[in-house]
């Protein structure tokens, strides 16, 4: 009996975070459906981009330990991302290259 109350919680458990997913992915599109050319909802639509990317920025160089290695792996690939997001105006593209030289430039020369 008890190994049934436990997958139960753990059933519960998983249809919970689902739903408490789901609410929070949809209800920004039920709540807002009646504003669809609101000045503040198209600025946050082309501010929103650059201040997650921006804040992806910081939280990937929080943790860096500036004097080991200066944070050198971390600025050239956040500079590669720079320079493939203006080259090919693609953030998947930038965002990917940026993490391949910096996976590389750790496993093989640090």
């Amino acid at each position: 009996m008890h190994e049934i109350t436990n997958e139960f919680y753990l059933i519960l458990a998983i249809l919970a975070a689902s739903f408490g997913t789901m609410l929070t992915r949809f209800l920004p599109f039920w709540l807002l459906r009646n504003y669809n050319n609101n000045k503040y909802l198209k600025y946050l639509q082309n501010t929103m981009p650059l201040l997650i990317m921006t804040l992806l920025v910081f939280f990937s160089i929080k943790d860096v330990k500036w004097n080991i290695t200066y944070g050198i792996p971390e600025l050239i690939g956040i500079f590669i991302s720079v320079i493939f997001f203006i080259r090919f105006k693609n953030p998947i593209l930038s965002i990917l290259a940026g993490i391949v030289f910096y996976i590389l430039a750790t496993r093989i020369f640090l």
